[in-house]
C-alpha cells in the first residue's frame, strides 16, 4: 500500500501568548523517506515530494534554518531518528515549539500498533526494526521541556495520533491526520498539501474572514480535502488544554480568494448533473446566475459554467446509526450494525466481534 506519513509536534512557550505560534521559538525535525531497503515496501516517486515544500514554508514563516534538521530517505534510519529527535528534543529550551514531521510508509501490527517505516525498517519485524508513534511520545515525554503539542499525520491509521494526543492530558495537546486509525490512506500529498496551504496563509481556509488561520480552521480544510479528492475522514483531536481556536498565522493577503456572488464559493465543494448523474466538482469562479466548476477526477477540460438548478450541496453515505448493514473486509461481506454516520462516511460494529474491530467505512464497503 503506497502512503504517506506527516507527524508535527508543536509547543510553545507558557509565558508566551499561548494562542499562537512563534515560529522563531521553534525547533523542528524532519524525516522524509520515500525509498526503503526492504523491497516488501514500494518506492515513492521524488519529483514533487511535498515534505521538502512544507520545510521551505516553516523557513518562510520564520522557523531559523539553524534550529531544522531533516533526514532525507537513506539517512532515516532508525537509529538515526531516535537519536536526532532525542537530540533535538534535548536542545530546545524551556518554553519552546518543537517540530517533528515525518513523511513516508505507516504500518500497523495485528495489536494495532501503528509504526513510521525508516529506511531500515523490516516489515517482518516491525517492533524491532521500526520507529513506532509510541517511541515518538516516549521521547518527546522524556526529553522535551515545552508544554504545547501538535500532531499532524497523512498516512494509513494515522488516527492513531489521537491515542498519542490522549497520553500528554494536563497540558495542550492536539493532532490533525489523514485517516482514521483504523483505514488505509492514498499515496497522493492531498493532506500534507492541506499543511502547506496553512503555513502559506492561504486565504481560502479563513471560513470566518477574520484575518487569521485557527486550527479550527485547518481542521475543516483538511477534512474537506481528505473527504472529497481522496474518500478519506479526518478530524482533529486534541486535549482540553489545547484551544480550538489557537492561531497558526496571518491570511497573506495575496492569497485572499476571489469574492464570487452567490451561495457558493471559491473553493466550495458541491454536486454537479450531467445527463441525470451527479458529480462531486468544486467551485473555481462564479458570476450572476452560474459558476464555472471542475468535476473531480476529470481533466480540466471538462470544466464548464453550470446554473444552480445543476448544483446541490454534497449528499453523504445514505445511511442512518442503527440500520443493519453488510461491509466488505478483505474480499469478504460481513453483517455490522451502523453506530453514527459523518458525511460520506458510517461507523460501523461487526455482528459478533469485539469493539476493537469497530471501523468508518465508505460507501464502497458497505450495503443494506
Amino acid at each position: 500500500m503506497r502512503t504517506f506519513v506527516l507527524l508535527l509536534v508543536l509547543s510553545t512557550a507558557a509565558a508566551a501568548d499561548p494562542g499562537r505560534w512563534e515560529p522563531a521559538n521553534t525547533w523542528v525535525f524532519m524525516a522524509g523517506v520515500l525509498e526503503w531497503q526492504d523491497k516488501n515496501l514500494s518506492p515513492f516517486p521524488k519529483k514533487d515530494r511535498k515534505d521538502r515544500v512544507l520545510e521551505t514554508k516553516f523557513k518562510e514563516a520564520g522557523v531559523p534554518a539553524g534550529q531544522i534538521v531533516f533526514l532525507e530517505d537513506a539517512q532515516a534510519t532508525q537509529k538515526a531518528m531516535q537519536q536526532e529527535l532525542r537530540k533535538l528534543a534535548e536542545a530546545a529550551p524551556e518554553g519552546s515549539t518543537f517540530v517533528f514531521y515525518y513523511a513516508g510508509h505507516g504500518m500497523q501490527d495485528d495489536g494495532g500498533e501503528v509504526y513510521l517505516a525508516n529506511h531500515d525498517a523490516d516489515t517482518g519485524k516491525k517492533k524491532a526494526t521500526c520507529v513506532a508513534m509510541a517511541d515518538v511520545e516516549r521521547i518527546l515525554s522524556k526529553n522535551f521541556k515545552g508544554a504545547r503539542l501538535f500532531f499532524l499525520a497523512d498516512c494509513c491509521y494515522s488516527g492513531a495520533l489521537a491515542k498519542v494526543v490522549k497520553s500528554f492530558d494536563g497540558k495542550p495537546a492536539a493532532c490533525l491526520t489523514s485517516a482514521t486509525a483504523s483505514n488505509v490512506s492514498t499515496a497522493e500529498w492531498t493532506f500534507t498539501d492541506s499543511l502547506v496551504s496553512l503555513f502559506d496563509g492561504d486565504g481560502a481556509l479563513d471560513t470566518n474572514a477574520d484575518g487569521s488561520l485557527t486550527l479550527r480552521e485547518a481542521d475543516a480544510w483538511s477534512a474537506g480535502e481528505m473527504r472529497f479528492k481522496e474518500g478519506q475522514l479526518t478530524r482533529a483531536a486534541l486535549t482540553p488544554q489545547f484551544d480550538v481556536d489557537f492561531v497558526f498565522g496571518a491570511v497573506d493577503p495575496a492569497l485572499k480568494p476571489k469574492e464570487i456572488p452567490g451561495p457558493w464559493k471559491f473553493h466550495d465543494y458541491c454536486e454537479v448533473e450531467e445527463k441525470g448523474v451527479w458529480y462531486r466538482s468544486q467551485v473555481l469562479d462564479g458570476r450572476e446566475g452560474e459558476w464555472f466548476i471542475h468535476y473531480l477526477g476529470w481533466e480540466a477540460k471538462y470544466d464548464e459554467w453550470v446554473p444552480a438548478k445543476r448544483m446541490r450541496k454534497p449528499q453523504g453515505i445514505g445511511l442512518s446509526g442503527g440500520d443493519a448493514v453488510k461491509v466488505e473486509w478483505k474480499g469478504k461481506w460481513y453483517p455490522a450494525k451502523v453506530m453514527k454516520v459523518e458525511g460520506d462516511f458510517a461507523f460501523i460494529h461487526y455482528d459478533g466481534f469485539g469493539a476493537e474491530w469497530d471501523e468508518w467505512v465508505t460507501g464502497k464497503r458497505v450495503k443494506k
